[in-house]
């Protein structure tokens, strides 16, 4: 083969090497395949490449062609300045090695057992250190030249930046397992949250129905005599149903900007509505909801100050037994507010003697406390309105 032949056989094979190392992602297929080819190309009979172990201070044999076993892994303590592939790390020039009459290296006896007697050097460069080295071996002495020198260095250039692109590959894809790691794992304690929330949800609710329920016999034993125990029993038992509402609508809920506060209150409504309907059958009790989200905090607020209002209205709007209430929520004109409205056509109050008795107040206190704002009219009946922020 003449040497122009030779010359475009290599450089067909640095160009084919260039385009598999780029498209490899795993870097010990790329050292194996470029030990291959620099064997092929330049005849040798075995090639090598030594990868510097900064934690060790050592050349490392990662990859091979043509070696026995035992080969590969062996190490070069940098120590060693009789080392060939020492030297040419240090230096960054090409070492070349005559066994036989090499007065100034040493070889380990794998060399002998392969019967070398010649071997080549060249740097591999990285980015901030240089990965290592590439070396050839033949068992001819005088086997390389200076165009053989050329080559290998243009070869090593392009594996150098094969591997520097490998391994910046390979960090991505670590990031992206760690990534995908802790975003299962993040999952999972979410999952784990929702389920002991779930779980903390239905004893809770559980227990505000046992209490409930111990409030509405207790009732039962006092008969139909409505003194002031009978009066505050219910609406303790009306306070704790509106909480286990509460958690009813949260259970079911399936959005993230919080429960359902049509839901909640329909069943809330109904449930005073029963509470009172042996007090007081004749008084009929309308709703119109509108279906409106809102978060926990809120919407358990909301539920006092309606279970407050439904049960003022029961107790002191109709002396005689009779009447109707009137309830709304519905969004408001305003962006992000809600209103509120219970009405009832009973009696009324005198504002200027009842509104600081104990309920309004406490109405009033809850509505502050949800950033609202209440209006209260008294004209033939009584008319609350309650304007809040979603």
């Amino acid at each position: 083969m003449s040497n122009i032949d030779k010359l475009l056989r290599q450089q067909s094979a640095i160009v084919a090497f260039g385009s598999f190392a780029f498209r490899e992602k795993d870097i010990d297929t790329i050292l194996t395949e470029a030990c291959r080819i620099c064997s092929d190309l330049l005849g040798a009979d075995f090639s090598k490449i030594c990868e510097y172990k900064k934690p060790t201070k050592s050349l490392v044999v990662v990859a091979g062609h043509g070696w026995k076993e035992g080969v590969i892994g062996y190490t070069y303590a940098m120590a060693d300045k009789t080392s060939p592939q020492v030297r040419a790390f240090e230096t960054g020039v090409p070492v070349f090695s005559h066994i036989k009459n090499s007065k100034e290296f040493q070889f380990p006896a794998f060399y002998l057992e392969h019967k070398v007697l010649s071997t080549i050097d060249i740097l591999i460069k990285g980015n901030n250190l240089p990965f290592g080295v590439l070396e050839l071996d033949s068992i001819k002495q005088d086997a390389f030249n200076k165009y053989d020198i050329n080559f290998l260095t243009i070869f090593a250039n392009i594996l150098a930046e094969a591997i520097n692109s490998a391994n910046k590959t390979q960090r991505l894809r670590n990031a992206v397992k760690k990534q995908q790691k802790l975003i299962r794992e993040k999952s999972a304690l979410i999952e784990q949250k929702v389920v002991l929330a779930a779980e903390a949800h239905h004893r809770v609710r559980n227990n505000l129905q046992i209490i409930h329920g111990m409030l509405v016999r207790r009732m039962s034993e006092f008969g139909m005599d409505e003194d002031a125990s009978h009066n505050t029993l219910r609406k303790i038992a009306s306070r704790v149903m509106a909480m286990a509402h509460v958690y009813d609508q949260l259970l079911v809920s399936t959005s993230e900007k919080g429960i359902s506060v049509s839901a909640y209150l329909a069943a809330l409504i109904s449930e005073i509505q029963e509470i009172y309907s042996t007090l007081r059958p004749k008084v009929e009790l309308n709703k119109t909801l509108e279906d409106i989200q809102m978060n926990l905090d809120r919407a358990s607020v909301l539920g006092l100050i309606v279970t407050e209002l439904l049960t003022n209205a029961y107790m002191h709007a109709f002396p005689k037994g009779v009447g109707k209430i009137e309830v709304t929520f519905q969004q408001t004109p305003k962006r992000n507010m809600a209103q509120l409205i219970v009405s009832d056509d009973g009696i009324g109050f005198d504002d200027t003697k009842q509104s600081n008795r104990a309920g309004i107040r406490l109405i009033k206190m809850l509505v502050e406390q949800i950033e609202g704002e209440i209006h209260i009219s008294i004209k033939k009946g009584s008319r609350f309105v309650v304007e809040i922020p979603v």
